[in-house]
């Protein structure tokens, strides 16, 4: 019964360790963007390309008094425990930051 007991503690400490560090919650992206741009109003979080360690997340948003939506692309890159931002794009228009896309400037 012990060895019972201990086997679906060490199942649920991996799990929750597993879950700590796995996948970066749009939440998180979000509450990140806000800290530097408090003013904002966050409209959506959408992945963009991933691979391994990293994975980009464009940002959209609009800024106090502005009907243009804007958009920011930022890359997270996991660390040992936690993920960290290793690029934040210039803002663009929404929809004019993907690949290949006319770049326009974020008024």
């Amino acid at each position: 019964m012990t060895r019972r007991i201990l086997a679906v503690f060490l199942v649920a400490l991996l799990g929750a360790a597993g879950m700590a560090c796995g996948s970066l919650k749009d939440g998180r992206i979000k509450s990140d963007f806000l800290k530097e741009n408090p003013t904002a109003t966050v409209t959506a979080v959408v992945s963009g390309k991933s691979g391994g360690s990293r994975l980009y997340k464009h940002i959209r948003f609009l800024r106090p008094g502005k009907t243009v939506e804007c958009e920011v692309v930022w890359g997270y890159q996991q660390a040992k425990r936690d993920w960290r931002i290793f690029y934040k794009s210039e803002p663009g228009r929404a929809g004019t930051l993907c690949e290949g896309c006319a770049r326009k400037p974020c008024p």
